[in-house]
């Protein structure tokens, strides 16, 4: 079976609103009732790689069900709907592998729990989202060349030491376009972001000047594992 995500939500509206998120990102989701009892029992029926849950107190019982979880490497992310450091403690000692403050924007929940989900086809598409929610412009083809070296990186951040050479190649490769393409496309992304203000702000203007590739690809890493 494939690897899934379950949201546990008594809230089935939001819930299938969650999931959708998800999907359209690329991560297979399902939904069921925040009850510990029926958490346990979709469990039985699936296999699944995380678990999304909402709680206001560290029940012993859940407490519980979520070391048992994590010792079935199973991620289990806590949207916390009282955010007392106490409270983030003990889900965190009992294996949460995220512990969130609720109410949170449904955009930064999915990027939050997607780049914990240690899926690496789930990454791409979730840059490719950070990049819009920050005024990124799509249309330009050195958004999609930034997304793909960004993925590269931030799978295997070496990457970098040896210059933008190799990653340009295999961005070009990917995309069947020349590295000289992917390194021009890039440079006038990098002015246009500047020009615009995006970058400054998602940088929180540490860094507002025309940013060399190098710069702007170590940018974007710094601010995705930021979330």
């Amino acid at each position: 079976m494939n690897e899934k995500l379950l949201i546990c939500d008594d809230t089935a509206s939001l819930g299938r609103f969650i999931a959708s998120r998800f999907i359209n990102m690329g991560i297979t989701s399902e939904c069921c009732r925040g009850n510990l009892s029926v958490i346990q029992e979709s469990l039985r029926n699936g296999r699944y790689k995380g678990i999304l849950l909402f709680a206001s107190r560290p029940d012993d019982k859940l407490l519980s069900f979520i070391s048992d979880a994590k010792s079935m490497g199973i991620s289990v992310f806590a949207g916390l709907y009282i955010s007392l450091s106490g409270i983030q403690k003990s889900f965190l000692e009992a294996g949460a592998a995220l512990c969130f403050n609720m109410p949170c924007s449904v955009s930064k929940l999915c990027r939050t729990v997607m780049l914990r989900l240690d899926k690496p086809d789930a990454l791409l598409p979730a840059i490719e989202v950070f990049l819009e929610e920050n005024s990124f412009p799509r249309q330009l083809s050195g958004f999609c060349y930034l997304a793909k070296a960004c993925e590269l990186c931030m799978l295997s951040p070496d990457r970098l030491w040896g210059g933008m050479g190799g990653i340009y190649q295999e961005v070009a490769l990917h995309f069947s376009a020349s590295s000289s393409v992917v390194e021009r496309s890039l440079r006038t992304l990098g002015e246009k972001v500047s020009l615009s203000g995006a970058l400054s702000r998602m940088t929180e203007h540490r860094l507002s000047q025309k940013p060399t590739n190098t710069e702007l690809i170590c940018a974007v890493c710094d601010a995705v594992s930021r979330l």
